[in-house]
């Protein structure tokens, strides 16, 4: 812009850094913009995380009593990579290794529990 431009149309510029006043205002704008957002984000996705993982630890042992019985640990993982299905896996902890007992999907709930027959 050319000292004959106006006023209004040259912009203030802040002195330290040769950015326009506006422009610095904007920057600290989105951050605070972005911190508020995830100030009432983090605590929700938190929440749901808790009370997911609470559900799934009841449901695999309920199903790990049905199928098992009551002294066998039982284990819950969220898993993305699994071959068999994407969410909340429950798993018997035995000395052998884990022991796959039920998927309990993305939204864990009651496990379906089928009584095993003996064929």
């Amino acid at each position: 812009m050319d000292d004959d431009d106006p006023i209004e149309l040259r912009g203030a510029v802040d002195d330290d850094a040769g950015v326009p006043a506006w422009e610095r205002r904007r920057r600290v704008m989105r951050w605070v913009a972005l911190i508020a957002l995830l100030g009432m984000l983090l605590p929700t996705a938190v929440g749901t995380y808790s009370v997911a993982r609470t559900t799934a630890e009841q449901s695999c042992r309920l199903a790990v009593d049905f199928y098992a019985n009551e002294r066998t640990p039982s284990r819950v993982a969220f898993e993305l990579l699994s071959a068999d299905a994407v969410g909340w896996t429950c798993y018997a902890v035995t000395p052998s290794g884990d022991v796959l007992v039920a998927l309990l999907g993305l939204i864990p709930g009651a496990p379906r529990l089928v009584p095993r027959t003996l064929s």
